[in-house]
């Protein structure tokens, strides 16, 4: 998303009485090419090849900014996706939540290394309500966000690694448990 989308968004989000909290940002160096890795993460319905916590990944919409899919959890949770950038070969911004709600934005970015090697990375944002006092949106960035959501990406990104460089899908709960997603 570029700074005038990300502006537009926020007015969105603040005309709605919502507003972007404090994102959390990870990354993995892949030895495959940017090719290879963009192919892994926008194949439809691909998810659950590369993401330990995804039973299943039902796709609404596919490819470009009006995407959508729903992702089933090991857990039974179900979230949306609902996407609002594309950007062929590079990556995507989405927004996910439960429907109708939404209560994070993810921006997908892989940046090439050299012709074998990339980075993938993927920023998570809570989407918080504005009314709600300082000390609350901490407490629930704190409780729903920060070491349980740098764990989750941990796991996500060691997923599309293991995939892209095997061709063998994931096993569930691969790379360890998570509380919300697959307890």
């Amino acid at each position: 998303m570029d700074g005038a989308d990300l502006d537009r968004f926020r007015a969105e989000l603040a005309a709605a009485g919502l507003e972007l909290g404090t994102p959390i940002p990870s990354r993995r160096a892949i030895a495959a090419p940017a090719a290879d890795l963009w192919r892994v993460i926008s194949t439809p319905g691909g998810l659950p090849n590369y993401h330990p916590y995804c039973k299943a990944n039902e796709v609404m919409r596919w490819p470009g900014p009006e995407s959508r899919d729903g992702v089933s959890y090991h857990s039974g949770r179900y979230m949306q996706r609902d996407f609002m950038s594309w950007l062929e070969g590079v990556g995507y911004d989405l927004q996910i939540g439960p429907p109708p709600k939404k209560s994070s934005w993810i921006s997908w970015r892989i940046r090439p290394v050299d012709e074998g090697a990339s980075e993938l990375a993927i920023e998570v944002t809570p989407i918080l309500e504005s009314r709600l006092p300082e000390t609350a949106k901490r407490n629930y960035e704190a409780t729903y966000y920060g070491r349980i959501v740098e764990v989750y990406l941990d796991h996500l990104l060691r997923g599309a690694e293991h995939f892209v460089l095997t061709g063998t899908p994931v096993q569930p709960r691969q790379f360890g448990s998570h509380p919300i997603y697959a307890p």
